[in-house]
């Protein structure tokens, strides 16, 4: 069955290249302010974690991407100038995920699917050849997820529809003014990002080849190694901005899990729903923007929990009456300071931020420690100003508290 649906998966990915190259055409690719272009290949992957839980950890990855191309011939303006004309794309990816094999007969994987979006940019390029990095961003897609009596050796992910991030390094190769040749090696993510539990998170990494097709020719830039450009002031607003936004997600909660399996049978647990606990932040930042693509400063962070009750029923099962009293006690709310920066091209920036609480009583199982991160996208558009919409991932020690959805003003 796996083996039909991965047959019936890469021909549409097949077909669907056909199409493209089908029907479109020169004169409608030098209309837009950058050129289209077709890109396939395929990779081969290894689980890097948790190699006690396999007897086989290998599988291959086929990949389709529409790539929009920035070119200085096609005036794109300075960020693109400034990231030294990047490619950017959209992409479906699909993983035999299915050949790995478990040590346990307690566990198994499905073949995965995603779809994301992805940025590739040069560092280094020659007449003919280009070094840099890539970075993805998407969803997955996948039917093997966690069961507490079918699948319980895969505690890796437990839901359907997982996050997908990648990235890595390439290699390419530009053999005529269309073609190019490419070899890439890169680290892979999937997780619930807690918005099902349980949640270990599967990584994994390898490296394959690629060929991208152009349909029309490129007149790229020269070749040279990188060096930021400048960016016209007019494009940005030099100088101190303040914001403040608020936002939410929904959080499943590890400690309950757990102290549910140690209380219920497996049966019982297998047809238990983890309740998704509604979170919520308020905060302010204060941001120096210097140059076009980079701007940092502070930020005030307040927190609230909602399963601050059931933290304290679930310690009271996992811990002793001494771990307990020993406890400093639960509050919902917390807060913060944190330093934080934004990378921008055009109106679309990545936000990453590491914080440290100021106060912050989550009994013991949530205790992580005083410091936490922050990592997303921001969107300024310019019909919303002086609005913007983030999305973020809130973390301890990088492993994903909850997904943040915000929405804020900049003055």
């Amino acid at each position: 069955m796996a083996t039909s649906i991965r047959k019936t998966l890469i021909t549409t990915l097949a077909c669907i290249a056909v199409q493209g190259l089908l029907c479109l055409t020169d004169t409608a690719a030098q209309e837009r302010p950058f050129h289209t272009a077709i890109k396939t290949g395929a990779d081969h992957l290894v689980i890097g974690s948790f190699k006690d839980s396999y007897t086989e950890r290998q599988f291959n990855s086929f990949a389709l991407e529409w790539d929009f191309v920035t070119d200085p011939a096609a005036g794109n303006g300075s960020f693109a100038s400034a990231f030294n004309w990047p490619v950017f794309g959209i992409g479906l990816n699909y993983n035999t995920l299915s050949d790995v094999q478990f040590k346990s007969k307690y566990g198994h994987y499905s073949d995965l699917i995603s779809a994301y979006g992805t940025m590739s940019r040069d560092l280094i390029r020659t007449k003919h050849l280009g070094f840099g990095y890539n970075l993805m961003l998407g969803l997955s897609y996948s039917s093997g997820y966690y069961d507490p009596i079918d699948n319980r050796a895969n505690w890796f992910f437990s839901s359907p529809i997982l996050f997908y991030v990648a990235g890595g390094g390439h290699l390419t190769w530009m053999i005529g003014k269309r073609i190019d040749l490419e070899a890439n090696i890169n680290v892979r993510h999937n997780s619930s990002a807690r918005f099902a539990y349980p949640n270990g998170g599967l990584n994994y990494w390898g490296g394959g080849l690629s060929a991208r097709y152009h349909f029309q020719d490129r007149k790229g830039p020269k070749g040279h190694v990188f060096k930021p450009s400048h960016i016209s002031t007019d494009m940005y607003e030099k100088g101190w901005s303040f914001e403040i936004y608020g936002g939410g997600g929904v959080h499943a909660c590890a400690a309950e899990w757990l102290a549910y399996s140690k209380t219920v049978s497996k049966e019982t647990l297998a047809e238990t729903n983890l309740r998704k606990w509604p979170m919520a932040s308020l905060n302010a930042d204060a941001i120096y923007r210097p140059g076009g693509r980079f701007a940092a400063g502070f930020t005030i962070n307040g927190f609230w929990n909602s399963n601050t009750d059931n933290l304290k029923w679930a310690d009271s099962i996992i811990y002793d009456e001494e771990a307990n009293a020993a406890s400093k006690g639960y509050a919902p709310f917390s807060y913060g300071l944190g330093l934080v920066q934004e990378v921008f091209y055009n109106n679309l920036a990545l936000y990453v931020q590491e914080g440290v609480y100021l106060y912050r009583r989550m009994g013991i199982h949530a205790e992580h420690g005083w410091l936490y991160e922050r990592a997303g996208f921001r969107y300024y558009p310019e019909a919303l100003k002086p609005f913007f919409i983030s999305v973020c991932i809130k973390a301890h020690k990088f492993k994903a508290d909850y997904m943040d959805f915000s929405f804020g003003v900049k003055f």
